[in-house]
């Protein structure tokens, strides 16, 4: 009674384990919540079968298909809870497969001295000592590199698949064909196959991990080259403001006589009206010629004018709060990044809106305590979409500009948001200074 308790604590465990693992790597659908209760269910419910066949019919009747069960069960948990593509989650699943299968041997060739109840106990904590090792692992680790690959790669998956596929094969040919690994004289060769198998099987993930972020090197190089470009046109703007500002300038100063002795001669006369009417209209002049400057640091300044001056072509009202020093800490091209994406959504929120509909953009950006602080909110059309955290873009190819406001942040320890609220979008973004 009591060693089938503790093959029933082994399945548990097994089960446990690899919804951890696999939860590890895994982007949930929504709601997640409700999503991890239906698993829990179903997984409790595969537990409860398998538990009502060991208790009533003895291990023997169990053994032949405990894994099998147990892999059942945690493809049950797949297809409830996961949300990435079918391909990138065929990757995971599988993989974890490996690895789950090579923790039982691993832990069952440690205890194979062992007998009974006492086999049941070492096995179960050699391999509760393997999972507190790599569960932590997983999570701060893995996690962020391979959440990274998943959100930069896209048909390369299909082709990665095959990798853990393969491994799985040459796992299973050799741990249970011609006979089970339980089964092996401690001298048998195939334990030698095995370990090279492993060793092989962490290689190819190397170079298949260096391989698939040297794509997404490859791709974040392409996007750096585009905000250069980008920033260099920026650049090419504020220098051609500036020029046309100094130009103003001493186009003033030369006619500044001219205006003083017109206004001198008006005073002598006495045509005081003539005087306020020509007032008005060297006012209305210099406004027309006025260019904004919302605020020191060239870069944002630049962006600011840019979209200021797109938006007002569209008709969009924009109001910008900005308080931004020349210097902050933060790489050029990232700033163009973060700003760039935030507006360009911003405008194209306002255009996707029908055209007597009121448009309106607002801009607050402020620079305090080392941190860059910035918030937009436009005018939106309702009906908006989130997939986690992120809106789900409504263009073709769409979705890249908020994907890299997200990456920016997290590479200065700051946050990014997105949110609707009274039929308007807004962006938060917190950027800490070096």
């Amino acid at each position: 009674m009591l060693y089938n308790v503790l093959v029933f604590f082994s399945f548990l465990q097994s089960v446990i384990g690899f919804t951890l693992m696999s939860s590890s790597v895994m982007r949930f659908k929504e709601p997640v919540k409700k999503r991890i209760m239906v698993g829990f269910v179903v997984m409790l419910c595969g537990i409860s079968i398998l538990s009502y066949i060991l208790f009533t019919q003895g291990m023997d009747s169990v053994d032949r298909f405990a894994i099998l069960a147990i892999l059942v069960i945690e493809l049950s948990w797949f297809l409830i809870c996961s949300d990435d593509d079918f391909f990138v989650s065929l990757f995971s699943f599988i993989t974890f497969v490996n690895i789950y299968v090579s923790i039982s041997y691993t832990s069952d060739t440690l205890a194979i001295h062992m007998d009974g109840n006492t086999f049941m106990i070492v096995k179960t904590a050699i391999r509760l000592g393997i999972y507190l090792v790599i569960l932590p692992l997983l999570f701060k680790f893995v996690r962020p590199r391979f959440r990274r690959l998943v959100d930069a790669l896209d048909k390369e998956w299909r082709a990665a698949a095959l990798v853990p596929l393969m491994f799985l094969i040459m796992q299973i040919m050799v741990l249970y064909y011609p006979a089970p690994y339980w089964y092996w004289d401690n001298d048998s060769w195939y334990r030698f196959i095995i370990i090279t198998v492993y060793l092989l099987f962490l290689a190819v993930y190397y170079l298949l991990y260096i391989q698939a972020n040297a794509i997404v090197e490859k791709y974040a190089l392409e996007k750096r080259q585009l905000l250069m470009a980008q920033q260099e046109k920026l650049w090419e703007s504020e220098l051609t403001r500036q020029k046309a500002t100094a130009a103003l300038v001493f186009q003033q100063r030369h006619d500044m006589h001219h205006h003083n002795a017109v206004i001198m001669g008006m005073l002598q006369s006495g045509n005081t009206d003539e005087l306020k009417t020509y007032m008005k209209s060297f006012d209305a002049a210099l406004d027309a010629h006025n260019a904004n400057s919302f605020c020191s640091n060239p870069i944002a300044n630049s962006i600011f004018n840019m979209y200021a001056r797109r938006a007002e072509a569209e008709g969009i009202k924009t109001t910008f709060r900005a308080s931004v020093p020349e210097s902050i800490g933060i790489d050029n091209l990232d700033l163009t990044c973060v700003l760039g994406n935030a507006l360009e959504n911003a405008l194209e929120g306002c255009l996707r809106l029908a055209k007597e509909a009121e448009k309106e953009i607002s801009v607050t950006a402020k620079f305090i305590d080392n941190r860059l602080r910035l918030q937009v909110e436009n005018t939106c059309p309702p009906g908006i979409v989130f997939d986690g955290e992120l809106p789900v873009t409504q263009k073709q190819g769409g979705g890249t500009g908020t994907k890299s406001i997200l990456y920016t942040a997290e590479r200065y320890d700051g946050t990014a948001g997105f949110s609707v609220s009274d039929g308007k979008f807004i962006t938060q973004i917190v950027l800490n200074g070096n």
